[in-house]
């Protein structure tokens, strides 16, 4: 077995009774979304804000009394806070093809005893979107407070909001793009090359997960462009440890990825990379416009200066696009030395923004 799903504790199941239909033609069937709450849903279900997570966390979003882990976004979560709970009943669903107990590599194949590892069909952003909308109606919920999403989860987020315009109130991106860039794929594609040529990757079946050298070196990568190098700078002393001989970032990267090894799975990071390397909402529509046309949803698009992986480029060009569809999001320029993973690091500043255009 590759690895073992790392589920969190206190994860909720869904399981529609139909299969469902991949924008590549196939079909998923049993299909599974983990998925947890925060808050209650009001009366009228008209409360309710689905959080798009990023590439590599679950739908763990904040601590609860079943599971006092800390979330991927703790101090936005709760009463009084960001996502107010309050205010508001919080979804966050982890998306097809992850690890964290929605259907993906991981998880074993219908009518078998053996996971799908490399043959879990390929998936698309639309997808995760279209899975994730089961579950909201399911619960009776007409239509969405909210959605909001960063990163990855940004794409999830922009892809629903055109798909299905009526389906929310409010929309909120950030650090997310409408399509995948040449720099984004072109950094991804050797990400997955690097663990592809691993001779223990064995096509998909390897035997430990961490053993993967290929996956810790992608990893490495992707920690490099999550960040700046102004606090790489500032934060790190560039001069050699007489001690262990070797310099501070490269203890610090080869850490961080020997621990992301450990939990995440290699044929789940293929899948969703592969699915934000054919990412493009306008993909379906005649022009750019006659897709950003669909978005119905009052639109706040957050963008990092210093953001290297999701660059202010491919947030201004979306919010140009909706401007020109006859829109009229807002927009904020952040001013952060941390990168694109600044949403993660500088809470306050995002609860203002977050609070502000909610209220």
């Amino acid at each position: 077995m590759p690895i073992l799903e790392k589920i969190p504790v206190g994860t909720s199941f869904f399981r529609p009774a139909e299969p469902l239909k991949l924008e590549s033609g196939s079909e998923l069937s049993n299909m599974v979304l983990a998925y947890e709450t925060w808050g209650a849903l009001n009366e009228d279900k008209s409360n309710a804000i689905v959080l798009h997570h990023a590439l590599s966390v679950s739908s763990h979003a904040r601590s609860t009394d079943e599971n006092p882990d800390r979330g991927w976004w703790e101090e936005m979560i709760g009463p009084g806070k960001a996502l107010d709970t309050d205010r508001y009943f919080i979804i966050c669903m982890n998306n097809l093809g992850s690890c964290f107990g929605s259907s993906g590599p991981v998880s074993v194949k219908p009518d078998s005893d053996h996971q799908y590892r490399a043959d879990f069909p390929d998936i698309t952003i639309g997808d995760m979107a279209r899975s994730q909308r089961l579950l909201v109606q399911h619960m009776g919920i007409g239509q969405l407070a909210a959605i909001v999403g960063s990163s990855m989860g940004a794409m999830v987020s922009l892809s629903w909001a055109i798909e299905y315009p009526d389906d929310m109130r409010d929309l909120l991106l950030i650090s997310g793009s409408y399509k995948a860039y040449p720099a984004n794929i072109a950094n991804r594609s050797i990400q997955r090359d690097a663990i592809r040529m691993d001779g223990a990757w064995q096509n998909g079946s390897y035997t430990n997960n961490s053993d993967l050298m290929g996956f810790r070196l992608a990893r490495k990568m992707g920690l490099f462009s999550y960040r700046n190098s102004a606090e790489w700078n500032r934060k790190f002393d560039p001069k050699i440890d007489p001690k262990t001989g070797a310099r501070q970032i490269i203890d610090y990267i080869e850490y961080n990825a020997g621990k992301f090894v450990n939990y995440f799975d290699a044929n789940s990071y293929l899948a969703l990379t592969g699915a934000m390397d054919m990412y493009d909402v306008t993909a379906p529509y005649q022009s750019n416009r006659a897709a950003f046309q669909r978005v119905t949803a009052r639109t706040l698009i957050v963008s990092v200066a210093s953001d290297i992986l999701f660059t202010p480029q491919q947030q201004r060009e979306m919010y140009d696009e909706l401007i020109s569809a006859g829109a009229k999001p807002s927009w904020i320029d952040h001013k952060s030395d941390f990168g694109h993973d600044a949403f993660l690091v500088e809470t306050n500043a995002f609860t203002a923004y977050i609070q502000d255009f909610l209220q």
